[in-house]
This record gives structure tokens, sequence and C-alpha cells, in this order.
């Protein structure tokens, strides 16, 4: 779902985000599964929640692996509890029919993913909004592409999303200015550059993967941000 965005923590990161990624994949494509009684799928969520809470007793999966590395890395459960609350609506739901809560399923889905990975790199509360946005511009980007069955009852028009996409991607940019690594806001930038080709190569009726002359004006471009844009404190200055 989001393993990709691995790449922006250090290494010792990447096995838990990988970890956390399949948990949110697993739990998306069970509870989404239209097969199984709503009720059914109830309980079972009332179950993943008492056993997140708890210590999990099967030490070496992967409900015991997360909660022993959000313990080390000092991560709140909630991170793991936020989910929980997109489930219960696709389980009880199934396929929606309003954009609105098509929005609100995957800004609740994303957000605890977006405040993990900035998190994990050390960044202030002030980039969980812009990161929030950019995994949401990336997950419907996505949706988009593969034409996935969330947004399949949802009645709207191609100029619609592409102009909800661009709406994200310009909030998305804000980032770059707050974020405190140069690393990291170089990484940044060379992603929100991909999306931004792959949302105009979509829109133009054309692949969204990057070619090679593609890819040289992604670094290029970065390069460019990574000098010319800079970083904003959100810190009141005394007097």
């Amino acid at each position: 779902m989001f393993e990709d965005w691995g790449k922006i923590l250090k290494p010792q990161y990447r096995p838990l985000w990988c970890d956390y990624c399949l948990f949110l994949q697993l739990g998306w494509e069970h509870f989404f599964d239209a097969a199984e009684l709503s009720g059914i799928k109830s309980e079972q969520i009332k179950l993943l929640e008492r056993a997140i809470r708890k210590d999990f007793p099967l030490k070496d999966s992967l409900l015991g692996r997360l909660q022993k590395a959000f313990v080390t890395e000092n991560l709140s459960l909630y991170l793991l509890l936020e989910p929980l609350q997109v489930w219960r609506w696709l389980a009880s739901i199934g396929k929606t029919e309003t954009e609105v809560k098509v929005s609100e399923i995957i800004g609740r889905l994303v957000s605890p993913a977006a405040r993990m990975l900035m998190v994990l790199s050390d960044e202030n509360p002030s980039t969980y909004l812009p990161m929030t946005s950019l995994l949401t511009a990336h997950f419907l980007q996505k949706e988009l592409e593969y034409k996935s069955e969330l947004l399949s009852k949802v009645k709207r028009t191609r100029r619609f999303w592409f102009g909800k996409l661009r709406g994200l991607l310009k909030n998305a940019f804000v980032i770059l200015a707050v974020v405190k690594s140069k690393k990291l806001k170089f990484k940044l930038a060379t992603e929100l550059n991909r999306l931004a080709l792959a949302i105009n190569k979509m829109q133009n009726n054309k692949q969204p993967q990057p070619e090679g002359l593609d890819r040289i004006k992604i670094f290029l471009y970065s390069c460019y941000q990574l000098i010319t844009i800079r970083r904003r404190t959100t810190q009141t200055k005394g007097v």
C-alpha cells in the first residue's frame, strides 16, 4: 500500500515500516471483501482491538513484531488502532457512493501512516498535515490508475478527481519548507515531482511510469527545489 515510502526512512526503520504497511494492506483487503457478513467482521475488529491493546502472546507474528517495535521506538499504539475505524466503515457499508465518505476513509487510513513516517524521521508535528496530503494524493492516484472498487460507485468526473489531486499536491509541497533534514527534503521533493508527473501523464492518457528523460527532469528539479526552497520555522520568535 505504502511500502515504497520506506525509502525515505533510515535503513533501521524500514523493517518496521514494511510490517506496518503489511498490517494496513491485510486489513484493507480483508474488510473490504463483501463476501463476509458485516456482523462477523465487526466481531473480528473487536477481537483485533483487544489484541492490540494487550501484550500479544505470539511474538513472531505480525502483530507481535509491531507491538515490540512500537515499544522500542516509543510509538503510540493509536497508529495501530486508528485504521480500525476505517475497517469498521468498510465492514458495514462496503462500497460507498459519496465522494465525501471516500475522502474520509482515505484520510483516516493515511493520517497515521503519514505521522509514523515523520516521527521515525524525527520531524516535528508541522509536517504531519502536508505529509498526509502527499500520501493521500499517492493513494488516490493509484486508485484512479487501477480503477479501484472504492471509487467505482462514486459519480464524479475525471476532471473532478484530477482537480482534487492537484489540490492535494499543492498542500503537500508545503512539506519542503518545514522539514529539518536536507536529505529528507530532497527525497520528498523527488517523490512529489514523480507523483506530479504521473498525474500529468494520467490526465493526458499516457502511461504514468517515468521514462529515462523524465527521471533526469525529476532529479534536476528536485535539486533546484532543495537549493531554492528555504526552511520556514513554525516557532514564534521572541521580542
